[in-house]
């Protein structure tokens, strides 16, 4: 499987790590960033563990909750042989507009 992440996840990764450690503690930023890079190895593994997400555009998009942070989830889309991972947000968000 090809792996593809883009720039846009790093931006949100990071932002994230750094409001969690800003606002909780540097052990749960840490956390939740080992937390995160896992989600992302599965769905490079089994890519069909997201939901399709036909709210969203572009057409594809799939979304995973990460698993001790249920408020997030992992976006990506999957297509032949290829997983390209997108964004990492909180779903309480205003999705179709992150995304249109």
């Amino acid at each position: 499987m090809n792996l593809i992440i883009r720039p846009q996840f790093w931006s949100d990764l990071e932002a994230g790590v750094a409001y969690l450690a800003e606002k909780a503690s540097p052990e749960i930023a840490g956390q939740w960033h080992d937390e995160i890079i896992a989600a992302v190895k599965r769905v490079e593994c089994r890519p069909d563990l997201g939901r399709p997400r036909h709210d969203l555009v572009p057409a594809g998009i799939r979304s995973l909750i990460i698993h001790r942070y249920h408020r997030y989830l992992l976006f990506y889309r999957w297509h032949d042989d290829t997983v390209e991972v997108l964004r990492i947000k909180q779903g309480m968000m205003d999705l179709p507009k992150l995304f249109g």
